[in-house]
């Protein structure tokens, strides 16, 4: 059966213009669309023709470049330093693909261990890449550990185990603790197998060791917890999925606070209804959480002191969401991207692109 996320990516595939060119000895950007403007944003995505790639677009929603992938992207990290990109397969993934952030030129392309795939997710510390991944027939949890070399290829260093089953984005909270979502969904392919008896954690891990430090449970064990965003305090935001009775509703987002309190944000029942279950992606500036919901059509502003909502917005096939101290932006399945500075007015702009779930600010 085809998801919901992969009919209305072909569905507004088919508005997309193709973006023609051919790729340089497999080693280029398949078509540079614009040489003056700078690329701002980067984001997986599909082609018109159905093919994959990474697209770059700049502050005006102007396409700077698209690089192929091998299958359909999902996250992508950023090395700021070195200018370079990993895009991460959608799990069961089995490549990350590294790029330049300026050219969209393919430096290399690091496939999974044998009994090992990619979750989709990772992040950069200093000269090392960390990465969420599974193991085949069990789902088990483990975080790669690889090396980054200034030439952009990879060296796998070491693993860090036992922390949970279905872990999906990790993000570097200080230069010693990383955080993990961990699903707790045993899957086959995409299958669920466990959802009775799923036990899904915010898992806090010293990066030195590879020891839990801390773990955090929802008082629900079938929301699943998928996304992450560290605010500039500290506090570690939770984005979930919903995996029981659809007709019950639940809040899915909340804050582990940097002084150690854990709480849920808030919403109506009517409000979380919206969602459909689902937050796609979760971002925070200093004063904000922003959620999208591509189910629900929708992306939603919280305070990140109150956990207040204030607003909920619709937007068709909202998925990515990134974020700084003091702005934050969006993209969407239909093509449409957002852009809000200074918590001024919101500008929406037409990118014409495919845009899958993430995407990051450069």
């Amino acid at each position: 059966m085809v998801s919901q996320k992969r009919r209305r990516m072909l569905l507004s595939a088919l508005a997309v213009l193709a973006s023609g060119g051919s790729v340089a000895g497999g080693l280029y950007a398949r078509h540079r669309v614009s040489k003056t403007a700078t690329p701002s944003y980067i984001g997986c995505a599909r082609q018109s023709d159905g093919q994959f790639n990474a697209t770059a677009i700049d502050d005006t929603g102007e396409v700077c470049f698209t690089s192929p992938l091998p299958s359909r992207g999902h996250g992508i990290a950023v090395d700021h330093q070195k200018r370079l990109a990993f895009v991460f397969a959608r799990r069961p993934g089995t490549y990350i693909r590294v790029i330049s952030t300026e050219t969209g030129k393919v430096f290399s392309t690091y496939h999974s261990d044998p009994q090992r795939y990619f979750y989709g997710h990772g992040d950069v510390l200093g000269d090392v890449l960390l990465t969420t991944e599974g193991v085949e027939g069990s789902s088990e949890g483990v975080i790669g550990i690889y090396r980054i070399a200034s030439n952009g290829s990879l060296t796998k260093l070491r693993e860090i185990v036992g922390f949970g089953i279905g872990p999906h984005e990790l993000k570097v909270v200080d230069e010693l603790t990383l955080a993990v979502a961990v699903g707790g969904i045993h899957t086959d392919k995409r299958i669920p197998m466990n959802l009775g008896t799923m036990k899904p954690a915010l898992v806090f891990i010293d990066i030195p060791s590879g020891n839990v430090t801390q773990q955090y449970y929802l008082k629900d064990h079938q929301l699943s917890i998928r996304h992450l965003a560290v605010s500039s305090a500290k506090d570690v935001v939770i984005a979930q999925q919903y995996k029981g009775d659809t007709d019950k509703v639940s809040p899915l987002l909340a804050i582990k606070r940097n002084n150690g309190d854990f709480v849920t944000l808030k919403g109506s029942t009517e409000q979380w209804t919206r969602f459909q279950h689902y937050i796609g992606s979760v971002a925070c500036t200093d004063k904000q959480v922003i959620a999208t919901s591509p189910r629900g059509n929708c992306f939603g502003v919280w305070d990140i002191e109150t956990g207040e909502l204030q607003s909920l917005s619709a937007l068709m096939d909202a998925s990515g969401v990134s974020a700084e101290a003091d702005r934050f932006a969006l993209s969407a399945g239909s093509g449409r991207v957002a852009f809000q500075l200074a918590r001024k007015s919101i500008n929406f702009h037409t990118s014409g692109v495919t845009w899958d779930n993430h995407w990051v600010m450069l």
